[in-house]
């Protein structure tokens, strides 16, 4: 299964972690594993273009943390962040058991 973490600081959030695998069908083919990593590694792109960012992949992981924001920045990383959940929790919705949103 795959476990996507958000986290948050301050009621807002501040980052995610990515961790597992879907094993809904064999490496390569899986649909489910490539939607969560689309989806991701879209949203680790669009912060990264407005904010410095850590962040770690690695095979079966992801992990990113944001800095402190305010005004702009953190108005654009919310949209990309909430743009993510909402795909994300889709997804956990349309393959239970394979994805999970926390």
């Amino acid at each position: 299964m795959i476990t996507v973490t958000i986290h948050y600081s301050n009621d807002e959030m501040a980052g995610f972690t990515v961790e597992g695998h879907a094993r809904f069908k064999p490496c390569g083919e899986d649909i489910v594993c490539s939607a969560v990593s689309v989806l991701t590694q879209a949203a680790l792109l669009g912060l990264a273009r407005y904010v410095e960012l850590d962040y770690i992949i690695r095979d079966g992981y992801l992990e990113c943390r944001l800095p402190e924001l305010d005004g702009t920045d953190r108005i654009r990383t919310e949209t990309i962040l909430e743009t993510m959940v909402l795909g994300l929790k889709n997804i956990e919705k349309n393959y239970p058991g394979y994805v999970e949103v926390l």
